[in-house]
């Protein structure tokens, strides 16, 4: 499941980048690390998810941006490939089903793919929200961007470093947000560790 899934597979966590407040580590387990912080802009918080996973860099870059091509009938909690733009650009869907009384959630993303060296490569996210038709009872995110940092290091480990602003709009109920704020981004790592890793 890991391999379909972009740094969107969290995409619905509600996050703002440009706070400048210390980050509060909230979850320190298996090598994994999920800090929180409130921001100065907004009552919605944001996340910083780091590890260090025993597999080269582009292994796990693969992981995040390969997925199934876009259909009108997608499932959630996938990322699904719509269109290259250019060599360093794609775009991708995503959406959220969220139990009730919340709305649905879905998320058109623009990929940016910057390799800096042959070492370390980010990718930055940004909402493109006209890029598709919107869908019947499902909110349209039209206010996020985040980015990825992977690092490779000389013995091919690679540091991952997750950060995501998201606006979600709307209403949801504050048990939904603590939940997906900690839990989500732990799980999406744990499933990088399990996929990428190398065989012991």
């Amino acid at each position: 499941m890991c391999k379909y899934k972009l740094i969107i597979a969290i995409l619905f966590l509600p996050f703002f980048m440009l706070a400048q407040n210390s980050w509060e580590l909230k979850k320190n387990a298996n090598a994994i690390k999920i800090y929180t912080r409130t921001t100065s802009s907004s009552n919605i918080k944001e996340f910083k998810a780091t590890t260090e996973i025993d597999a080269p860099l582009d292994t796990i870059l693969n992981k995040l941006i390969i997925g199934p091509k876009y259909t009108k009938n997608c499932l959630p909690d996938i990322n699904y490939f719509v269109e290259k733009i250019n060599k360093n650009q794609s775009i991708y869907y995503s959406y959220k089903d969220l139990p009730w009384p919340a709305k649905d959630r879905d998320v058109v993303t623009l990929l940016t793919i910057n390799r800096i060296d042959n070492k370390t490569v980010t990718l930055t996210l940004n909402g493109s929200p006209n890029h598709l038709p919107e869908k019947d009872k499902t909110i349209r995110v039209k206010n996020f961007t985040g980015h990825w940092i992977l690092k490779e290091d000389e013995n091919q480990k690679t540091s991952v470093t997750h950060e995501l602003f998201l606006d979600p709009e709307g209403q949801i109920p504050s048990f939904i947000i603590n939940t997906l704020l900690v839990n989500a981004p732990y799980k999406l790592f744990r499933d990088l560790h399990k996929t990428s890793q190398k065989p012991s």
